[in-house]
């Protein structure tokens, strides 16, 4: 059962680390408009500011999410390393009785840059990366966020492409052409 966008919002507008929309929430927020049912919330936070988690989420349940396994997530920094089996997202609840409420997606990045998780090399400006509605809710560019997409074949992302990539500036639609794999099937848009 996922938080409800605006209390997800609620929950992370105090935080003192950067966090943002991601999945279709950030496509979403990036036209204004919805076209589609969601199935859950996420939220993407820095893998350094994992820690801070316990202030934005004090007395929840939080699991780490790794190589398709979930384990109790004691809040301490999480491993750094590339593998299949790196922390790359942490399910929360409010308690270890309740239902999962809330996926947060562990990215990368520094000071100064946002780092594609699956290949370092991919890098944007946070000032691209993570953009901002005009009620100042941050959530992830469109065109990483497609890029997050394009690995899996599914409808839904299919359905997101389709109604996000024909919005893009040129400059993002560029980005996202550069970078999607030679013959995907999103490339037709």
């Amino acid at each position: 059962m996922p938080l409800r966008i605006d209390d997800a919002i609620r929950l992370f507008r105090p935080a003192s680390f950067r966090w943002w929309l991601t999945g279709g929430h950030a496509l979403e927020a990036h036209l204004g408009r919805s076209w589609r049912a969601h199935a859950d919330i996420d939220i993407g936070i820095c893998r350094q500011d994992a820690p801070q988690m316990s202030h934005i989420l004090p007395r929840w349940d939080i699991h780490v999410a790794a190589g398709g396994i979930l384990t109790p997530w004691d809040g301490k920094p999480l491993d750094t390393n590339r593998s299949d089996h790196a922390a790359t997202n942490l399910w929360c609840r409010t308690s270890p009785d309740a239902v999962w409420a809330l996926d947060v997606t562990i990215g990368e990045g520094d000071s100064h840059q946002w780092i594609y998780r699956r290949d370092p090399a991919i890098r944007l400006p946070w000032s691209r990366a993570v953009l901002a509605t005009s009620a100042g809710v941050t959530y992830l560019a469109p065109e990483a966020q497609l890029l997050f997409k394009a690995k899996n074949h599914c409808p839904k992302d299919d359905l997101d492409a389709a109604t996000v990539v024909p919005e893009l500036s040129p400059k993002q639609r560029a980005w996202l052409k550069q970078h999607l794999p030679t013959g995907h099937r999103w490339l037709r848009y």
